[in-house]
Formats: structure tokens, sequence, C-alpha cells
């Protein structure tokens, strides 16, 4: 039963961002909760200079820094579709992985931007206490070259 209830607040957590709202997402975030994102692009880099290395460096700290970065995500118009959902552990220490697809429509009909992911959550008591997100990094490289050539 927990497990089905963790999917189905992923679930509609990501329908809310879809449709612009990161509230649903961002109240799932402990106050103290960090996200690590991958790479060296203006979205790793939005509070602090990412770093190298095996062990997970989050480039977000608290509720603000992830606000932060959830508001710019819907400000972009970035489609989230999930492939699948896995959670394992008990309440007070579950892990959930997100498969996920993202994308960010084009005025063409097309694609401006592509991706794929794994979106890996630490939780204790349904609050999300970390957030690793694992996806093509040079995919968001290129968006960022990509924004830049369209601003100007």
């Amino acid at each position: 039963m927990y497990k089905s209830t963790v999917r189905w607040m992923i679930r509609r957590s990501i329908a809310h961002l879809n449709e612009g709202d990161p509230s649903i997402a961002l109240a799932m975030f402990a106050d103290d909760a960090t996200l690590a994102f991958p790479g060296d692009n203006t979205w790793s880099r939005m509070f602090r200079e990412p770093q190298l290395g095996c062990d997970p460096h989050p480039t977000h700290r608290g509720k603000a820094e992830i606000e932060a970065f959830l508001d710019r995500y819907v400000a972009h118009g970035i489609q989230m579709e999930i492939d699948d959902i896995l959670v394992n552990g008990p309440p007070w220490r579950a892990r959930a992985a997100a498969v996920v697809h993202d994308w960010v429509p084009g005025p063409d009909g097309g694609n401006v931007y592509a991706n794929r992911a794994v979106l890996f959550v630490r939780t204790r008591w349904g609050r999300i206490v970390s957030q690793e997100d694992f996806e093509d990094s040079e995919r968001v490289a290129s968006y960022d070259r990509h924004l830049a050539c369209v601003a100007g």
C-alpha cells in the first residue's frame, strides 16, 4: 500500500509540474533537503559551482533554492513523462527512482530540448531529504546554448 501511495504522489507532482504548478513538488521536500543536478550548466550553477567526483554534490540546498529550480523548470515549459517508478524501503527511510523523459516543445511543433533521466530520491516519513537527477548533461548544456542564441 505504501509503495503505491508513493508512486501516486510522484505522478501527481509531475502532472502539476507539467501544468506549470511547482507547489505540489515543492511541498514534498523537507526544509533542509538537497538537490544534486549533474554537469556544468546553468541549472547546476544556479547557486554554486558544480564539483567533480563520485560523491553526490548538492547543487541546491534547502527549500528556497529548490523552489527557484522548480520555478525555472516550469517557466521553461518543460514537460515530463514517467516511464517507470521504483520504490523500496520503509516509510522512515524509503528510496524511489522515477525513470522519465522530458522535453521542451518548440514553436514549430518539434522539441527544442529532449532528454531522458532518472530522478532518485531518498525520503524520511514522506518528505524528500535528497534528490539526485541523472541525465545527459551535454543535452542540458546544449539547451543552454540554444537559449543563449535565442536571447541574443
